[in-house]
């Protein structure tokens, strides 16, 4: 589990926890990595964190290789980690496009590159990506998070043909703006921008969600265990949204 240490990777690690898993999460925030270990020591699973830049194709091949050798196998990967990059084209630099892409679809890929002689021995190895609904809706100030999160859906489109002989799937989950650690600031940003008060801000996210209220880290990880299960043995290739309705669009 890349990013696991907080938001949706935390609550996918506890989900897996809760099912006596053993759970390694890689990150590079060694008190919120040591904190997450324990939290999900204490939800039932076994803990193994990893501190590693998966900005580099070393810290990629590090991660998957320190899950190997402590646990003498993989079954799941499960590619969370990202970067809080957003903005139009015109404010942003080559630099800052291409950090999320490279924190996020490329590290995926290295990732799986790396994982792959694993999954392949546990005979039921499962990807699975976490994107978002950028990927398919096009939102002002979110240009690179559609540019990774569309490139990294195509990604797993293509890998999952090449392994499905191997008993190995391959799915993206994307989720909407949810409300994560990162979701106070934002609410203070919309707020102060629109010069409005905290409640009216959050009733205005609010009103982007047909289920009357936003979803949370914990509603991604059933999604994302059901993946990783063997009831999902034919489900590959695909990107399915866990978004409360959000996105205004038919996908077929």
């Amino acid at each position: 589990m890349t990013g696991g240490n907080r938001g949706i990777g935390l609550a996918i690690a506890l989900g897996f926890a809760s099912e006596g898993a053993r759970v390694a999460i890689c990150g590079r925030d060694r008190e919120a990595l040591a904190s997450a270990g324990r939290a999900i020591e204490e939800c039932g699973g076994t803990s193994w964190t990893v501190e590693a830049d998966l900005f580099t194709a070393d810290g990629c091949e590090h991660a998957i290789a320190s899950v190997e050798e402590r646990f003498g196998a993989l079954d799941v990967l499960v590619n969370n980690a990202s970067t809080n990059v957003g903005g139009r084209l015109e404010e942003l630099t080559d630099e800052k496009l291409v950090e999320r892409f490279m924190g996020k679809t490329l590290a995926s890929m290295r990732l799986a590159r790396a994982a792959l002689p694993h999954l392949r021995r546990s005979g039921r190895g499962r990807v699975i990506c976490i994107g978002g609904t950028s990927a398919r809706v096009a939102h002002r100030e979110a240009l690179p998070q559609g540019l990774g999160n569309s490139a990294l859906a195509n990604f797993a489109k293509n890998f999952s043909a090449d392994v499905a002989p191997d008993g190995i799937t391959v799915n993206v989950v994307h989720p909407p703006f949810t409300k994560s650690d990162r979701y106070p600031a934002r609410l203070e940003a919309r707020a102060k921008e629109r010069g409005i008060s905290m409640e009216e801000a959050e009733a205005s996210f609010i009103a982007d969600f047909p289920i009357g209220r936003l979803v949370e880290p914990a509603d991604i990880a059933p999604m994302v265990l059901f993946l990783a299960s063997a009831h999902a043995s034919a489900v590959t290739g695909q990107t399915i949204a866990v978004d409360g309705g959000s996105s205004p669009v038919v996908v077929y």
